[in-house]
């Protein structure tokens, strides 16, 4: 089976959004080719790509699977999210969703997806 190896953010504060992501969520910056900053969780990654003219910003919405809300709510805000954490409706997958700097809705989850 395929497994998404990473997803790909542009960013006109690309340098924000990944402070954002290491402090919320404890990412690491890891090498990689090209002009991106990259960053994973040690099974998939993070490419944060430059904003430049005739390319738009952003992305549908990306989730992690979490183990703490409370904890990471703290996180969320010291980091600089760009919304509160919002409960979603019961008829979606993720429990909550929050939005980072730039406005990318993450969607947080206490379960992984079934098999």
């Amino acid at each position: 089976m395929s497994k998404i190896r990473h997803i790909a953010i542009v960013s006109p504060q690309r340098e924000k959004l990944a402070e954002f992501y290491k402090k919320a969520f404890g990412m690491k910056q890891v090498e990689g080719e090209g002009g991106a900053i990259y960053l994973s969780d040690g099974s998939m990654n993070l490419a944060l790509i430059a904003q430049y003219p005739g390319r738009d910003a952003g992305l549908y919405h990306l989730g992690f699977e979490v183990e703490d809300f409370e904890a990471l709510k703290k996180a969320l805000k010291e980091a600089g999210a760009g919304s509160e954490v919002q409960k979603r409706p019961r008829n979606r997958e993720a429990e909550y969703r929050v939005l980072d700097p730039d406005g990318n809705a993450i969607d947080l989850s206490t379960h992984g997806w079934p098999l």
